[in-house]
């Protein structure tokens, strides 16, 4: 028996151009904690959204460990 499961993607790939400073501190934090620059940009997002009073929907939680996150 086979099974054939197509899953649509619930993320839009967006290009953001970000000032050196800004790669260089989201690249400190995923070495330091092991947290990808497109999560900490996707929670920085949230929060900001949130400060100016947009609701959106609560992200999926997921924990990962220090040093799991692949590249």
């Amino acid at each position: 028996m086979y099974y054939h499961l197509c899953v649509t993607p619930t993320r839009r790939v967006s290009t953001f151009r970000l000032d050196e400073d800004l790669r260089e501190g989201l690249e400190a934090v995923w070495q330091r904690d092991g947290i990808p620059p497109s999560e900490q940009v996707r929670r920085a997002i949230r929060t900001w959204l949130t400060s100016k009073g947009i609701r959106t929907k609560q992200p999926a939680t997921r924990i990962r460990q220090k040093g799991t996150a692949e590249r």
